[in-house]
C-alpha cells in the first residue's frame, strides 16, 4: 500500500507540472502575440535603402543589413495556389511576408539585391571583394544559423521588447522540456521496488486452516 500510495502522489506530481507547463504555455503564445509587431508596407527609397513600414513606425534598412533569406513553397488549401513564404533576416529584427502580401514585389526588389540567383536559403558569406561593413558581419555570422538567432524578432520592436520577447520565448521551451519530462514519467511509472503480496497468502493460510478445523469436527 505505502508502494502504491507513493506511485499515485508522484502520477499527481506530474499532472499538475503538466498542467502548470501547458497553462504557462498558453501564457506565452498570447504574449508574444501582443508583442508581435507587424508590417504594413514596404517602400523602395533609394537604390539598396528600404523603409519598412510597421504599427509602431518605420524602419530604414539596406541590402548590407540582410543577412540570412529563406524561402519555402506552400499551397493554399482552399484553392490551391502555391504561395511562398520568405523571411529575411535583418541586423534590426526579420520581415516574414509572403506572396499575397501588397508589399511582396518590393520585398523580392530587397531580395534581389543581395540574392541573384534565388536560392531557397541565402547566407550572407565571406567575400574577398565585399566592403568592410560586409566583412565585419561575416565573421559575425560565420555561415551559421545560430548567430541570427539574437535577431529573432519582428522587425520594428523596440529594443527594450526585444528581450521580454526573448524571454518568453526561452520562457515557452523551458516549459516544453519540462512538460516533455513530466509526461514520460506520467505514461512510463519508474518501479524501483517490487514487493510479493504477503497479505493473500496469509489469508489463504487462515481460511486453509478453519476448513481443516471444520472437516476435523465433522470426522469427530
Amino acid at each position: 500500500m505505502v508502494i502504491k500510495d507513493r506511485q499515485l502522489d508522484r502520477e499527481c506530481i506530474a499532472g499538475m507540472v503538466i498542467l502548470i507547463c501547458i497553462l504557462v504555455i498558453i501564457l506565452s503564445v498570447v504574449s508574444l502575440r501582443f508583442l508581435d509587431v507587424k508590417v504594413s508596407n514596404i517602400e523602395l527609397v533609394d537604390r539598396g535603402l528600404f523603409t519598412v513600414i510597421t504599427d509602431r513606425g518605420p524602419v530604414n534598412i539596406s541590402h548590407d543589413d540582410v543577412l540570412r533569406i529563406e524561402r519555402s513553397y506552400t499551397k493554399v488549401a482552399i484553392t490551391g495556389t502555391p504561395v511562398e513564404m520568405v523571411r529575411i533576416s535583418t541586423v534590426k529584427g526579420f520581415i516574414f511576408m509572403s506572396s499575397l502580401d501588397k508589399y511582396y514585389k518590393t520585398g523580392q526588389q530587397l531580395m534581389n539585391s543581395v540574392d541573384y540567383e534565388g536560392k531557397p536559403v541565402w547566407i550572407r558569406s565571406s567575400k574577398s571583394e565585399a566592403t568592410e561593413s560586409e566583412q565585419s558581419w561575416n565573421q559575425l555570422l560565420n555561415s551559421n544559423y545560430k548567430s541570427v538567432q539574437q535577431y529573432s524578432y519582428a522587425i520594428g520592436t523596440p529594443s527594450k521588447l526585444a528581450s521580454v520577447v526573448f524571454f518568453v520565448l526561452s520562457l515557452q521551451y523551458l516549459a516544453l522540456a519540462i512538460a516533455g519530462v513530466a509526461l514520460i514519467i506520467f505514461i512510463f511509472p519508474l518501479r524501483l521496488v517490487t514487493t510479493t503480496p504477503t497479505q493473500p497468502f496469509i489469508q489463504e493460510d487462515q481460511e486453509y486452516s478453519a476448513s481443516e478445523e471444520v472437516i476435523g469436527a465433522v470426522a469427530k
